[in-house]
């Protein structure tokens, strides 16, 4: 059933408990549980939480991020599912839940997991249509070496490593590329987001969806236009939790590969010129974009399969799905305890 937002507490407790957050676990502070489940969303009507009860009591939970996948002139709506728990004492809760939320969209999205969750769901359905790569570069290794909670043994070899990873230089920016902050996007900018997705799905974004995403209470969000000889033709948004700065969207109108290396070296610029930024991550799924990171220095620190559960058999087996760290609530989740993939 969808919860109440005056079950919030109790919603917070339970996955508190089931997934043994700490109190400094920001996913699940009042305001940022408010955020996901309960504040208005533009491609979603009413809560984004649900719930399976016994005896008055939660035994599972799902959370819904809504999405809409294009290629070509075909449409899925899809649901990243997060925040999916369920109690030991509840057998097949979690999995009664997961097929309710898969009638209410076209496809039911899972990045990663743990190892308990990426064994149970191909047994349930879920199959893989791609792979989700997270690569990192140290740009502050001191700072890192400081702020990092208690360090063990290793952190004197990791400062020094962190140190050589540091070094390389970007590759040269093309030239008449440059990028600007923007506040908020408005419809001048309808156009910057149009996504052509001939052979992959992607992820579609609007101006009510990414303003949205700059509302979250959880990270500080910024949002930046890149534009060539003056106009318009990209944008990134960048996301600070802690001293950790991820690129987590990052699109282009072309498919020229000098462009994407533009607007790849001015978001590792952006997020470096951010005084308190030690280590940047990149997080997608979309081949071109992987192989632009490697190439300025990034290095890939984990690997991670996309799932989808899709009974209506609407992906073809070959399909794939174009997915960054914006296509779910890893834009800004974060263990306070293991603040760096570096």
């Amino acid at each position: 059933m969808a919860s109440l937002p005056s079950e919030q507490p109790a919603i917070a407790g339970f996955l508190k408990t089931t997934f043994h957050a700490g109190p400094e676990q920001s996913s699940f502070r009042p305001e940022v549980m408010r955020w996901k489940y309960f504040s208005d969303h533009p491609d979603w009507g009413g809560t984004r939480s649900y719930v399976v009860k016994k005896d008055e009591r939660i035994v599972a939970h799902g959370g819904v991020w809504p999405l809409h996948f294009v290629k070509a002139a075909t449409e899925l709506s899809v649901i990243h599912l997060i925040d999916w728990a369920a109690s030991r004492s509840a057998t097949g809760a979690g999995v009664l839940l997961l097929r309710k939320l898969a009638g209410m969209s076209d496809v039911l999205l899972t990045i990663g997991g743990s190892p308990d969750t990426q064994a149970i769901l191909p047994k349930i359905g879920y199959r893989q249509v791609g792979e989700f790569k997270l690569h990192a570069r140290v740009v502050r290794p001191w700072l890192q070496f400081r702020s990092t909670p208690d360090p063990s043994w290793k952190a004197p070899l990791r400062l020094l490593r962190n140190a050589m990873w540091s070094l390389p230089s970007l590759p040269a920016l093309p030239k008449g590329w440059h990028v600007s902050r923007i506040s908020r996007f408005d419809s001048s900018l309808e156009s910057v987001l149009h996504r052509t997705a001939p052979e992959v799905f992607t992820s579609r974004r609007t101006v009510l969806g990414l303003n949205y995403i700059l509302s979250c209470p959880a990270a500080s969000f910024s949002a930046f236009v890149v534009s060539q000889s003056q106009r318009p033709c990209g944008y990134f948004l960048l996301s600070q939790v802690g001293k950790q700065t991820r690129i987590v969207d990052l699109h282009v109108e072309s498919e020229d590969s000098e462009a994407w290396m533009a607007a790849c070296i001015l978001a590792e610029r952006t997020a470096a010129e951010i005084p308190e930024t030690c280590e940047i991550v990149a997080g997608f799924s979309m081949g071109q974009v992987n192989e632009v990171f490697g190439q300025m220095g990034f290095r890939l620190r984990e690997s991670m399969p996309v799932l989808c559960y899709d009974p209506k058999k609407l992906l073809d087996a070959g399909s794939a799905l174009n997915v960054s760290l914006l296509d779910g609530d890893a834009c800004f989740i974060a263990d306070p305890r293991n603040p760096y993939l570096t």
